[in-house]
């Protein structure tokens, strides 16, 4: 298979979020997808985030029909794009060979593109249509289209609240397995019980909700891409991030692999299942979440990007990168490193504390042309920045091209 594959897609508003309808080749789709499958476990816990698998008996049922005459399958598969198996979403610089990506091309009608084979979508519903394939012939294979509904940068919890509204009243899935899955997005289960994933988007909701939050009202379901999110909110222009985006900077706060926790919560009992049973890991804020001080947490986040408002975004020009993706994202990556440094020394966390940081680096002109809304704009900014904070060198940097600009924009010399 060749790559980069294109398709035409259409773009549909929905109150939840905006997802992408494409047409994909059966064979395709099976190369780029992934299912993290939904069961419960002998001791009676859950695990995963899909149905079981019917090898035996639904499977062999539905290949059977997928090489007959008469097949049909006119409702879409639905799938999360740039989610990839350890449970964190494919940043452009990390992975900027692999994330796919959708452009307008005319009036109503986008382009999405894959760039490669690597399986970074997770499948949210349609699992036993697509598993089908695998045991149908490789000619009905090649020669099925299938409908399929793209949501972009959709955290796993949203994942599963999806699939829950989708499955709850459908025979296949009980109700008392919907409403697990609806837990990841209440307060159903014990807050101590919470798995990264959970907490995470749970302290979105909060910083979304919270007056008292430099991220009140600036968070939208949608994709990692500040020109779709100026689309939703076009009058007042205001600077909007994604949920991804916060999900995300939270999430490396507090796991390194926040699939690989979700999946050991869920093979505990429902009574034993305490997060405080983690192992511990080298992400700066472990230990705060495994004691249950959501409120530590929650309180760095805050009181940073309160200083981070007053300081960077009040005075900045609508044109800073420093308010979209990108400079969330290094902003985020900041944060982690300053706390890494000087938490365990200086154990302050309050908002002059951060702002004495950001202080030094207000004079930084973030509209400057060097700055791209790109993967290589986040690492730019976050360069920039830890060189005006002293925890990196320009003779660090590695393009020798770009030394002088950030010799200009820091005001240093090496």
């Amino acid at each position: 298979m060749s790559y980069p594959k294109k398709y035409n897609a259409l773009k549909v508003s929905q109150p939840f979020g905006e997802f992408f309808a494409i047409s994909i080749k059966a064979i395709d789709l099976l190369e780029v997808t992934f299912s993290d499958v939904l069961r419960y476990n002998e001791d009676g816990s859950l695990s995963g985030s899909q149905r079981l698998l019917d090898e035996k008996k639904r499977l062999k049922e539905i290949s059977d029909y997928i090489d007959s005459q008469d097949l049909a399958f006119p409702n879409s598969i639905i799938i999360a794009a740039n989610y990839n198996e350890e449970g964190f979403i494919v940043n452009d610089d990390e992975d900027k060979d692999i994330r796919w990506s959708f452009d307008e091309k005319s009036k109503g009608i986008y382009e999405i593109t894959i760039p490669s084979s690597a399986k970074i979508a997770a499948i949210i519903d349609g699992q036993h249509r697509l598993k089908g394939f695998k045991d149908a012939t490789l000619k009905r294979q090649m020669e099925t289209d299938l409908i399929v509904a793209v949501y972009f940068d959709l955290p796993s919890p949203y994942q599963a609240y999806i699939f829950a509204s989708i499955n709850y009243n459908q025979k296949p899935v009980s109700k008392s397995l919907a409403l697990e899955q609806f837990g990841y997005l209440t307060t159903l289960s014990p807050q101590n019980t919470w798995s990264p994933e959970l907490l995470s988007v749970f302290l979105v909701r909060k910083l979304n909700t919270d007056k008292e939050s430099s991220f009140f009202n600036h968070i939208k379901v949608a994709p990692q891409n500040d020109e779709y999110l100026l689309e939703i909110n076009p009058k007042e222009q205001e600077w909007l991030v994604s949920t991804a985006t916060v999900v995300e900077g939270i999430l490396r706060l507090i796991s390194i692999n926040p699939k690989r926790d979700s999946n050991a919560l869920n093979k505990l009992k429902e009574s034993e299942r305490l997060r405080s049973l983690l192992p511990k890991d080298n992400s700066v804020l472990r230990k705060f979440y495994l004691d249950n001080n959501d409120v530590f947490i929650y309180k760095v986040i805050v009181n940073y990007f309160n200083a981070v408002n007053e300081v960077l975004f009040v005075s900045s020009k609508d044109s800073s990168f420093i308010k979209k993706t990108v400079g969330i994202q290094a902003l985020f990556n900041v944060l982690r490193i300053i706390l890494t440094e000087k938490l365990e020394i200086d154990k302050n966390i309050s908002f002059d504390y951060f702002k004495s940081f950001l202080e030094k680096i207000k004079d930084i002109d973030f509209s400057d042309n060097f700055f791209t809304a790109s993967g290589i704009g986040k690492s730019r900014i976050q360069n920039v920045i830890l060189i005006k904070l002293g925890y990196k060198k320009i003779d660090d940097i590695r393009k020798e091209e770009e030394k002088e600009d950030y010799e200009r924009l820091t005001k240093f010399r090496p």
